[in-house]
């Protein structure tokens, strides 16, 4: 008697170098199979038979197949819709108009617009370009740490909300989500769904927070340009903090969004691990390095714990992008050295005057007190939280 046919839930299909990825888009449920093992996937999901699709795969491949332990794999990943279960609907999307205007030709016009206008204003007004000493609008340090630091939250939520319109704007399920990082709260973007389209879609969507980052930026500078006032300074302070968070994007090591644009560029799945080992192993050359014990050999050679998720084209990239890597060190030192050195030295040459020479009474040293207080505490608080979760890393390492 044979085998009932195998019903699926509607998957997506995306050719890959490597392979092909295989997803259900309204979980977000994917995996990448061999082109002959998603030949097989695309033979049950049009309607045949198990046992007709194994005898078909040994036809046209000239090997057997277990389909036992496929179908097996096939249900864990979610792709198979079991007894009753109604078939998935597309999910219900929100901002798809929205999506498509921010990045229609009309919002292009607008874009470069603003970014050309800021630029020339850059140019003939000196005093709005970036620089540290933009960043104390106010002489009360305590109301620039703190204002800073609530600023940057809507500020990255900005950038993240342009990723999920990226997404919407291909009637991809993107969304945003707010978590917990040390104890920072952040905003971030579930990207998945790019899975279930061509790596020339991807672009855009991976490149759109880079995109709000450079029209914030802009913005703020433009109101910065209106006057002296104190908003108008407080614009300039933030647009400092935007452009040094932009910077970031270029530090690859670190996985950014330019990160996934050369992956995605260049074909790769996970070349930041291939790249971590292919730098570890030539550093452990080095005098009193001591060699790692599981590693890879990126021109082709595997050590017996190498990581099975790297492709052949993360091993043939890893060198190349280890150059990356090293630049974007490089980039990270100059910028601490460029942007971030005068701002602790603008913080000091404020709180040491304040400290040594104001009395005790007066609202600049309590301000300047203050100030060292909250530095104190979220140093000791980044301290705390990173030793515990080394330790409970190590504790579900065990």
């Amino acid at each position: 008697m044979p085998m009932p046919a195998i019903e699926f839930h509607p998957l997506t299909f995306v050719d890959e170098r490597d392979g092909v990825v295989v997803g259900r888009p309204d979980t977000e449920s994917y995996a990448v199979l061999p082109h002959d093992g998603a030949a097989l996937l695309r033979r049950l999901a049009d309607g045949h038979p198990a046992d007709e699709a194994a005898l078909w795969y040994l036809g046209e491949f000239g090997e057997s197949v277990d389909i036992g332990d496929f179908v097996s794999t096939l249900r864990e990943l979610g792709f198979i819709r079991e007894g009753s279960q109604p078939t998935a609907a597309p999910p219900r999307l929100r901002m798809l108009r929205l999506g498509a205007w921010t990045f229609s030709p009309t919002a292009w016009v607008v874009h470069t617009a603003l970014v050309t206008t800021c630029v020339a204003v850059m140019v003939t007004h000196p005093r709005v370009r970036p620089h540290p000493d933009a960043v104390f609008f106010t002489p009360s340090l305590v109301a620039v740490q703190l204002t800073l630091a609530l600023a940057q939250l809507p500020a990255v939520a900005w950038h993240e909300f342009f990723h999920v319109l990226a997404g919407r704007r291909l009637a991809l399920p993107t969304r945003l989500s707010v978590s917990q990082r040390l104890f920072f709260v952040v905003v971030e973007a579930h990207l998945d769904g790019l899975y279930s389209v061509p790596r020339r879609k991807r672009y855009l969507p991976f490149l759109a927070g880079m995109l709000a980052d450079v029209l914030l930026f802009s913005t703020l500078t433009l109101v910065g340009a209106a006057g002296p006032g104190w908003a108008c300074r407080l614009a300039l302070a933030v647009a400092y903090t935007v452009l040094l968070r932009l910077v970031w994007q270029f530090y690859l090591f670190l996985r950014t969004d330019l990160y996934y644009v050369f992956t995605t560029l260049l074909g790769c799945t996970d070349l930041h691990s291939a790249t971590s080992a292919y730098l570890r192993r030539k550093a452990s050359r080095l005098p009193g390095i001591r060699r790692p014990t599981a590693d890879t050999d990126t021109n082709g050679g595997r050590d017996s714990d190498a990581d099975s998720s790297w492709s052949e084209r993360d091993r043939q990239v890893a060198p190349w992008f280890a150059l990356l890597t090293v630049g974007g060190v490089g980039l990270l030192l100059a910028t601490a050295t460029l942007a971030l050195a005068p701002l602790l030295t603008g913080f000091v040459t404020r709180l040491g005057p304040a400290l040594a020479n104001g009395a005790a009474d007066s609202a600049r040293f309590w301000d300047s007190a203050t100030s060292v207080g909250l530095f104190a505490v979220e140093f000791t608080l980044l301290i705390l939280v990173s030793r515990r979760e080394a330790s409970r890393s190590r504790t579900d390492s065990r």
